[in-house]
């Protein structure tokens, strides 16, 4: 099998320099230079930000959880996407070990720290192919615990028994009497 087939194989659409390694079992720091050579003047593989690869075609929340290893999509990623809050924001929101911002080509990425015992608390987060994104309850928590009496547009849809049982992980008392007050306001 040749090397692009490899990669096409692979199920990725974002490389580092260490899955490019492993997919394409180079043994030599020489022989991935030269590979990455040849493929930059093709377009086949694009550098887009210091160490990481995309073929023309990726998927923005796998290079997202590529830039920090430890990290998923919350926040207001999550929760426009499940109409939670009804503001635009074009910016990806990533949980993470780290605050900083990242502007890859036009795409800025937020990424907020959170406390470890928290982040690599598994609880309603979904492991897709090439990332972990947080369930709405989870981003409501995420958000809740980053921000004081934070204003949600649309509680309707919400599991109120996953809110709660999500809310407990975050072992502080500001998030669990925020989620009990939005339970009791909502839960019908």
């Amino acid at each position: 099998m040749n090397n692009y087939n490899k990669l096409l194989n692979s199920g990725k659409t974002v490389f580092t320099k260490k899955d490019l390694e492993k997919i394409l079992e180079l043994n030599s720091k020489m022989a991935l230079d030269k590979f990455l050579y040849r493929e930059k003047n093709k377009w086949f593989l694009i550098n887009i930000y210091y160490w990481i690869y995309v073929f023309k075609k990726y998927d923005i929340f796998e290079l997202a959880c590529k830039i920090r290893k430890k990290s998923y999509i919350s926040l207001e990623t999550v929760l426009k996407k499940q109409w939670v809050i009804f503001q635009y924001y074009d910016d990806i929101f990533i949980i993470s070990d780290d605050t900083l911002e990242k502007k890859v080509w036009e795409q800025k990425f937020r990424f907020n720290k959170i406390k470890d015992n928290i982040l690599l608390n598994q609880l309603w987060l979904e492991h897709k192919k090439n990332y972990t994104i947080a369930s709405v309850e989870r981003a409501i928590c995420d958000r809740i615990y980053l921000s004081k009496n934070y204003y949600f547009d649309d509680l309707s849809d919400i599991n109120f028994e996953k809110l709660e049982e999500i809310s407990k992980i975050y072992n502080n008392k500001r998030v669990i009497l925020e989620v009990n007050k939005i339970i009791k306001k909502y839960a019908k």
